[in-house]
């Protein structure tokens, strides 16, 4: 397809707009059947979390196949638009790859006051939450390097602190990343369409805040490169 420059070459573009399709589809049927009634009340928000991890799924499935980055942070905007009403404290994986695109999109403070809201709320206190925060309020809220998942985490908060920063990002993107233990490992693998991507929006995000030279980080299959630089002049 002319002027699409396609990111992931897991699967083709045929592949990706086969499932842009179908999940867009998906996104209409649920979402009409709430509009009609048809969504009993006590189910009504379960739904709108699956239209929500739906529309996470084909951002994420749309940067893939290569869309442009001004369209996809639209949708983006919209997402967020959306969070607040179906937020869920233990889906800690969605909610950090959601923050870590608002620092990569550089939405601002309210994203950051809302989220801090209700991290405060759910009781939650971690540092990987709080770091990307701080980057988009400006504020130092940090108390300790204490993490949820420190055994999944523990080298991109190295990569923070150390002096080797950039090793100890491949170290993340190479060993702890994508791995057996991935909720959607080998997920390209699948009969099914069920894949769109494995990015680590997380690592980007901690390297443009870092501010570093992330060249060696290029081509590292799930570092998102040109979104770390999108809004970097």
């Amino acid at each position: 397809m002319k002027g699409i420059v396609m990111r992931d070459h897991r699967k083709d573009i045929n592949y990706f707009n086969t499932f842009i399709h179908e999940d867009s589809l998906r996104v209409e049927d649920f979402l009409d059947a709430v509009e009609s009634g048809e969504v009993a009340q006590n189910r009504i928000i379960p739904v709108k979390v699956k239209v929500h991890d739906l529309k996470l799924g084909l951002l994420i499935a749309k940067y893939s196949k290569g869309d442009q980055l001004p369209s996809l942070e639209n949708e983006y905007l919209e997402l967020i638009a959306e969070w607040e009403e179906v937020w869920e404290p233990d889906y800690y994986d969605k909610n950090i790859q959601i923050i870590s695109l608002g620092v990569l999109f550089e939405t601002g403070a309210e994203l950051a006051k809302n989220v801090r809201k209700k991290l405060e709320q759910s009781g939650i206190d971690d540092w990987l939450y709080n770091y990307l925060l701080d980057s988009l309020d400006g504020e130092q809220t940090e108390r300790s390097r204490e993490m949820l998942l420190p055994e999944l985490y523990s080298n991109l908060q190295k990569a923070v602190y150390e002096e080797d920063k950039i090793s100890f990002l491949k170290k993340y993107l190479s060993e702890d990343w994508y791995n057996e233990d991935y909720d959607c490992y080998e997920a390209h693998k699948s009969k099914y369409n069920i894949y769109y991507g494995y990015w680590s929006f997380e690592a980007g995000a901690v390297a443009k805040i870092l501010n570093i030279d992330d060249a060696a980080l290029k081509d590292m299959p799930y570092y998102p490169y040109d979104l770390v630089h999108y809004k970097i002049s």
